[in-house]
């Protein structure tokens, strides 16, 4: 029997924290972004198309510097290079290119999405969580201070909770108008660690219809796979959402609220 596959696109998880730091990007057309490889690669997908490239393991960085390099040797102004790398792929190739970066004066601004775990190939530990892959506890490296010893200034070290849009809206900003080397850590847990799950175990967001007007941009905007629509208008999966809000942010009406907290 044929059967037609399902209408699925790619999307981030339910509650991925690389959703609201993408959803801020995008809302810039003069931000250039380089990706990488990792489960944060989906952020190239409509409705964020968030990724401009996307080449290999560490390119988030090293393209990203090619780019910022082309951009200033052609005299193009107003374009600002944001190149991503996860924090697993940041340790597997990304020191280097930020090394790469300040070396050569690079004007473009590395990000460094740190969920606190390897994502995309099946939960493996890695130096951010102190944690070894057979499970000792070891040393947990910071990302923030081999960033530093590389010649980053303090100040303009930022780590911000994608949760928070308005917050990294303004760290966003800050990186763009920065005269010097910016850096921006992105640190929210994946929200399918055992662990994230637990402590948000009954948390959700969900729909007032008396406030909701279908305009559906809560959809639109961020793809997550706990909104649907139906004859009913806008819902919410409680089994699917975690309540990490940035919906109800976006919503427009605020008919997008919060329980479980």
């Amino acid at each position: 029997v044929d059967v037609a596959p399902a209408n699925r696109p790619p999307a981030l998880c339910p509650g991925c924290p690389h959703r609201g730091f993408f959803y801020t990007l995008s809302k810039n057309k003069n931000y250039v972004v380089t990706g990488d490889i990792g489960c944060y690669t989906l952020g190239c997908a409509a409705p964020l198309n968030c990724m401009d490239s996307v080449v290999c393991m560490g390119a988030g960085f090293s393209a990203g510097m090619g780019i910022a390099k082309s951009f200033e040797k052609e005299g193009v102004t107003g374009k600002v290079v944001f190149g991503v790398v996860g924090d697993s792929t940041f340790f597997h190739s990304g020191m280097t290119g930020a090394a790469e970066i300040v070396y050569n004066k690079g004007r473009m601004i590395p990000c460094v999405l740190d969920n606190r775990i390897t994502g995309m190939t099946g939960h493996q530990d890695n130096p951010v969580t102190g944690v070894t892959l057979m499970k000792d506890v070891t040393t947990a490296v910071d990302i923030r201070t081999l960033v530093l010893g590389c010649g980053v200034k303090p100040e303009n070290v930022r780590t911000v909770d994608p949760y928070d849009l308005k917050a990294t809206a303004a760290v966003v900003k800050d990186a763009y108008e920065a005269e010097d080397l910016f850096v921006v850590i992105v640190r929210q847990p994946c929200a399918l660690l055992k662990s994230v799950i637990a402590h948000r175990k009954g948390q959700h967001c969900r729909v007032n219809a008396d406030k909701c007007r279908s305009c559906k941009v809560c959809i639109n905007k961020t793809a997550c796979p706990a909104l649907t629509v139906g004859e009913n208008g806008v819902s919410i999966s409680t089994e699917d959402c975690n309540g990490c809000t940035i919906c109800q942010q976006i919503c427009p009406f605020g008919a997008i609220e919060k329980e479980g907290e």
